[in-house]
């Protein structure tokens, strides 16, 4: 399969940025030197401000990962809370089973001595 190095209908991306007036004219990738110098650009265009651009970036990205540490923080701390609630109802559940049966006990054992009482009157 052929495939030709420069479609001259494309536009370069020096005369995308640069414009029509400032492109230079440029060999097809086969005869391109190992080493292509970058143009530098002219007076009339303003340099971009890499301090801001990197302080754009800088946020950006902080940003996105800010967001993903506080969905992993929300699920670590659903699972904590998860395991340390269910090992508490467990802990509550064998407490309050033997409160319970302590007063069904007394409830009980007061029920029959009641009941007993109405059908043995004391002797008097």
């Amino acid at each position: 399969m052929s495939q030709q190095p420069f479609d001259p209908g494309i536009p370069l991306l020096t005369e995308v940025l640069l414009g029509p007036d400032v492109a230079e004219p440029v060999a097809p990738a086969a005869a391109a030197p190992a080493v292509v110098a970058t143009p530098a650009f002219p007076p009339s265009i303003a340099q971009p401000d890499w301090d801001v651009i990197e302080a754009r970036l800088t946020q950006r990205i902080l940003h996105q990962v800010q967001g993903k540490i506080d969905h992993l923080l929300e699920e670590r701390i659903a699972h904590v809370l998860q395991t340390a609630l269910q090992n508490a109802l467990i802990g509550m559940r064998g407490a309050l089973r033997e409160d319970l049966q302590q007063s069904l006990e007394q409830i009980v054992a007061h029920a029959v001595s009641h009941e007993l009482g109405h059908l043995h009157p004391p002797a008097q």
